[in-house]
């Protein structure tokens, strides 16, 4: 049986060190050999006590709902609707299947050890975290992970491990071919940075445009970052230039509805001076003025899916999919103009 000394003397620290990594207590452990000796837990199969106790069927009904927060927000990463709208789902589902919802946001994986190593939970629903974040997380505390839109290289791994996510390569694909039709100069794709699902529906922007077999536009990928200053610095230099045949297509509805007030106030009409389309069809996009053009996906659906999908993993009996992708399709109003 591999023990804590074990694994201290394979990565050449403390048996404390080891210690401290396993229950989330980092801050004073640099990122090189907390990824080093995670990696030693995984590899060497330690087990930690609550990966004995889960062996026991000792079950909390406690399941932690995680959410990246990759973004600065100005108040409660639950005001983007992407996150309420899933995290509701989410509490109302399990509370049907008779579990209790713990939510916690993070940035890192190290951010949640100390809840996740302290706590005892039946298992954990990942959103937006990559996917060897959550196989870290597999690997130290052995309950099973559901990922809600994991990204980055492979497929979930593991028979404890099942993402949920949806198409975003054929819905920007789809997206972009309609902007192609509508005969744009400029079409500009609008994301935080070229990372996680951002990267995917940038790569389906591209593969229309390569079999695009009209007058091809110019179109770039811009970064509008990660925080509201600088998205409000952007979409303002946009605005002056007043050009009157570009589109631009965020990778998020939130970002877009921002960006179309903003437009309003310079006194840009859309779509007859710049076109803008997004991505998602949250429940503010309908209602915005005019109303967006974007790319949806069934949050309900997906949300759901990842209650099941965890459910029947706690209780032994799920023989699924290990990776679920959810289509998307594409929903056309106002906020650009007519195909031409």
């Amino acid at each position: 049986m591999v023990t804590i000394k074990d694994i201290a003397k394979e990565a050449g620290v403390s048996t404390t060190t080891v210690s401290n990594v396993l229950h989330g207590n980092t801050n004073r452990v640099s990122a090189q050999k907390v990824e080093l000796i995670s990696r030693l837990i995984a590899e060497m199969g330690y087990e930690t006590e609550h990966k004995v106790s889960y062996r026991k069927k000792e079950k909390s009904r406690m399941v932690a709902v995680i959410m990246y927060a990759s973004k600065e927000y100005e108040k409660s990463i639950l005001a983007d609707p992407f996150f309420g709208e899933t995290m509701g789902t989410i509490e109302e589902a399990l509370k049907k299947k008779g579990y209790y919802t713990m939510l916690y946001s993070a940035k890192t994986v190290e951010d949640i050890m100390p809840m996740v190593m302290r706590c005892n939970i039946d298992g954990i629903i990942t959103l937006s975290f990559s996917r060897k974040d959550c196989e870290k997380i597999y690997s130290l505390i052995g309950k099973p992970v559901v990922s809600i839109d994991a990204y980055g290289e492979g497929k979930a791994e593991g028979k404890e491990i099942v993402n949920i996510g949806i198409d975003d390569f054929a819905g920007a694909y789809e997206m972009m071919g309609h902007l192609l039709k509508c005969k744009y100069d400029m079409i500009l794709f609008c994301a935080a940075r070229d990372h996680g699902v951002d990267h995917e529906r940038w790569l389906g922007c591209l593969k229309a445009l390569e079999q695009w077999q009209g007058k091809k536009p110019v179109c770039k990928m811009i970064s509008v970052g990660l925080s509201k200053a600088k998205r409000m610095e952007i979409i303002e230099q946009i605005c002056k230039r007043k050009k009157d045949n570009w589109a631009l297509f965020y990778a998020s509805d939130i970002y877009a509805i921002e960006a179309i007030s903003v437009c309003r106030e310079k006194g840009i009409q859309i779509p007859v001076d710049l076109g803008i389309c997004g991505f998602d069809n949250i429940l503010y996009s309908e209602f915005c003025v005019p109303p967006l053009t974007t790319v949806k996906q069934n949050f309900g659906l997906k949300a759901k899916m990842a209650v099941d999908v965890l459910s029947e993993l706690i209780q032994e009996n799920y023989d699924g999919e290990r990776e679920v992708i959810l289509p998307v399709s594409l929903v056309v109003r106002k906020s650009c103009r007519n195909q031409v």
